[in-house]
């Protein structure tokens, strides 16, 4: 299973070439998380039609795929990522923290992302670029 980043979600809803050649030539599973479903509805306005309808696609492309939600155990490896990339002089993103947490706690170690950088440095985590 591989998982997908916001930016590969929408991604795919704006119908990104390369990232519709590289997931048309994969053979997986994809999953997301709830953190990601959240990041998209934090950029759509639900009193504007045209957002409803991105939210329409977005519903049924989140119930389309494995939907991992934040548990406890995903909560603790999320905070794990954070200490340790703090450490290293990186300031992560804790929503970046908490998509990776919950991949690698639910076995999925390769994300596919526009955004390397977010998620480079995360160990047991491999990134596909597009």
């Amino acid at each position: 299973m591989i998982g997908l980043d916001t930016e590969a979600v929408i991604g795919f809803f704006r119908k990104d070439p390369e990232l519709i050649k590289l997931l048309e030539s994969l053979k997986e599973d994809l999953a997301s998380t709830i953190i990601n479903y959240q990041e998209i509805i934090f950029g759509l306005d639900s009193q504007n039609k045209n957002h409803l309808e991105e939210k329409d696609f977005f519903d049924s492309f989140f119930n389309d795929i494995t939907f991992l939600n934040l548990d406890k155990e995903s909560c603790n490896k999320a905070n794990e990522i954070f200490w340790y990339l703090g450490k290293k002089g990186t300031m992560p993103g804790k929503f970046d923290c908490m998509i990776a947490g919950i991949l690698l706690a639910n076995g999925v170690n390769r994300i596919i992302t526009r955004n390397k950088k977010h998620f480079e440095n995360i160990p047991g985590l491999k990134v596909i670029s597009y």
